[in-house]
C-alpha cells in the first residue's frame, strides 16, 4: 500500500454520475411520459432533474419530505421548468423505471482500468456516496468493482447518518479507513457536495466533469476549489498518481 509517513494515501470515488453515466437509465425512463417529452433535450432535463435532486436531498434528509415525494417531485419539478405539466402517476412510473435502470448500469468507459492502476500502484480505494443504504449498495454491486473496493469501503450516507457536503461523513470515513485528510481525493460530479464538500475536510478534491457544466452560480471555467478537472477517465489514474505524490 502507497503510504506517506506511515499513513495510507487513498482514492475515493462519487457512484452516480460518476462511476457510471447515470444519463442511460434516465433516458431510458423518459419513455415513461409518451409523447410529451418528444423535442425535449434529454441532456437539459437531465441537468434540471439533476439540480431539484440535489435541491431536494436537505429536506428529505432532515425528515421534511419522504423519499418517494422527493424522488416524484423532482422529476415533476424537472418538467416543469421545460414547461410540462406532469401526471402524478406518471411521475411515479418513470420514478420506477428510472430506480430498474439503475440496477443495470455499467461503469465509465476507462473506470475499470483506472481503479486497476490505482489499486496496482498500492492507493487504497472506496466510494463515497449520499443515498439509503440498499438502493445505493445495490448500484455498486451492479458494477462489480468488488475486486478493488471490499464492501466495508462502501460509504452510503444514508448508512452512516451523514452526507456530503456534510465533514462529519468525510471525517467518518478516516476513522474507518485509518487515512488522514491529507492523503485523500475525492473524484466526483458535484461542484458543491464532492468538491466543495471534499476541500473543506482537508482532502484533495477532483470535479469529474463529463458534460462540460458550469460551476455553482453559473459562471464558465474551473471551481477554485477544485485541485484537478476530469472529463473522462482516461489517463485520470496517472494524474492522481501524481496529485498524490
Amino acid at each position: 500500500m502507497t503510504r506517506d509517513n506511515g499513513w495510507p494515501k487513498a482514492v475515493f470515488f462519487d457512484l452516480d454520475d460518476t462511476l457510471y453515466d447515470q444519463m442511460e437509465p434516465f433516458r431510458a425512463a423518459l419513455e415513461a411520459f409518451g409523447g410529451a417529452v418528444v423535442g425535449l433535450a434529454a441532456e437539459e432535463l437531465y441537468r434540471r432533474f439533476r439540480h431539484h435532486s440535489e435541491a431536494l436531498w436537505e429536506p428529505y434528509r432532515s425528515g421534511r419530505m419522504t423519499l418517494e415525494r422527493m424522488r416524484v417531485e423532482r422529476i415533476r419539478r424537472a418538467l416543469a421548468d421545460c414547461g410540462i405539466e406532469a401526471e402524478e402517476a406518471d411521475c411515479a412510473k418513470f420514478q420506477e423505471r428510472y430506480q430498474e435502470g439503475q440496477y443495470r448500469i455499467r461503469l465509465r468507459p476507462g473506470a475499470e482500468s483506472c481503479l486497476a492502476e490505482l489499486a496496482e500502484a498500492g492507493f487504497l480505494l472506496g466510494v463515497v456516496t449520499n443515498g439509503p443504504g440498499p438502493h445505493q449498495a445495490r448500484k455498486i454491486e451492479a458494477l462489480g468493482i468488488g475486486r478493488y473496493i471490499p464492501r466495508d469501503r462502501w460509504f452510503i450516507s444514508g448508512e452512516i447518518g451523514a452526507a456530503k457536503p456534510d465533514p462529519a461523513l468525510f471525517a467518518h470515513v478516516n476513522r474507518a479507513t485509518g487515512t488522514r485528510p491529507e492523503h485523500c481525493a475525492l473524484v466526483g460530479d458535484s461542484p458543491e457536495n464532492d468538491v466543495g464538500g471534499a476541500a473543506r475536510a482537508g482532502w484533495r478534491a477532483v470535479w469529474f466533469n463529463p458534460r462540460g457544466g458550469t460551476p455553482r452560480g453559473g459562471a464558465a471555467g474551473p471551481l477554485p476549489e477544485a485541485d484537478l478537472l476530469a472529463g473522462d477517465f482516461r489517463d485520470l489514474a496517472r494524474r492522481l498518481i501524481g496529485l498524490m505524490a
